[in-house]
């Protein structure tokens, strides 16, 4: 009897210490399985663009192995936060990064005291040489005018963009509108005006302007900053707006036929581009290369393809079409 009960309490023991060693080898195993990271820095970190841009590279970096960790500036004008963040990231000891730079400063501070890869996302500094994944923002620019002219077929008097002047993809975005309405000869006066970086400037600006924006037949934004300022401080029921990037209000504006649309990217692909080609880099040298994808055009008859209208079902919806 007493030896049934010692090998009983030897049995349990064995089985306990198996159990243990077995929950180890889990624990390291899978510890290993993800101990390759990539860092990704955003800008706007909350934003749904991003937050698509990020689950796109985590859906890429598990088919490799890899994890994505992912931080974001709370507004996309701070060059020293996004500095601050990837000196930071180096805790991390990440295989490479993903960033999506405020501006030229960021690159160069990288060129000079970041030796891991580095692949850009979403915009590239003009005279920057690193690889880029992002929307071919000409293209964007260019598919607005198109989608406006298609919807209307006069001529227009008066035309104005709204950007930030200081950046060079809403730059772009506003030439390939600019350029391609020129072309067709649909405007008398198109003119661009400058909003800034901020909510605030961009807010004040379009109050300084309102008496010359209520005399315009088109207005066109480059960005969702300058989007959400047209429809919350401008009451132009006459007015076609053409707005950039998904965002909720957006949605409603244009479903309450407020808007004619907006320019939306393919997130999704963006970053998981990015992490694909970065991995790719890293595990075999394989080159890297920069990336320039197509933006879609989201109009009323867009909207109701989706099941539920939002913009993680957009950028769902584009994912699967590309």
């Amino acid at each position: 009897m007493k030896h049934s009960i010692f090998l009983r309490t030897r049995i349990d023991a064995l089985y306990k210490n198996i159990t243990l060693w077995m929950m180890l080898f889990c624990c390291i195993t899978s510890f290993h399985a993800y101990s390759k990271c990539l860092y990704m820095v955003t800008a706007g970190g909350g934003h749904t663009f991003w937050q698509a841009i990020t689950h796109g590279a985590q859906v890429a970096a598990k088919q490799y192995n890899y994890r994505i960790i992912s931080r974001g500036t709370f507004e996309s004008i701070n060059a020293e936060a996004q500095l601050s963040i990837i000196e930071y990231s180096k805790n991390y000891n990440c295989d490479g990064l993903i960033l999506a730079p405020y501006n030229q400063l960021v690159v160069d501070q990288l060129q000079q005291n970041y030796f891991k890869p580095i692949i850009l996302i979403d915009r590239k500094p003009k005279f920057s040489t690193m690889h880029v994944v992002k929307t071919d923002d000409y293209q964007a620019g260019q598919l607005a005018a198109k989608q406006l002219l298609v919807s209307n077929t006069k001529k227009f008097k008066l035309g104005y963009i709204l950007t930030n002047t200081q950046i060079a993809h809403l730059n772009e975005r506003a030439k390939g509108f600019s350029d391609y309405l020129m072309k067709k000869q649909t405007f008398e006066k198109l003119e661009t005006i400058n909003l800034g970086g901020s909510v605030g400037s961009a807010r004040q600006q379009i109050y300084l302007k309102k008496p010359i924006l209520n005399q315009a037949d088109i207005i066109y934004s480059t960005n969702e900053l300058s989007s959400l300022a047209i429809n919350q401080d401008l009451d132009l029921p006459t007015t076609i707006k053409i707005g950039f990037d998904c965002h909720p209000l957006l949605i409603e504006a244009t479903l309450n036929s407020k808007m004619l649309g907006f320019v939306s990217q393919n997130a999704f692909q963006i970053g998981y581009a990015s992490a694909s080609k970065l991995i790719a880099h890293i595990e075999s040298g394989k080159p890297l290369n920069s990336l320039y994808l197509n933006a879609n055009f989201i109009d009323y008859a867009f909207l109701q393809k989706l099941p539920v209208v939002n913009c993680q079902n957009i950028y769902r919806y584009l994912a699967q079409q590309n």
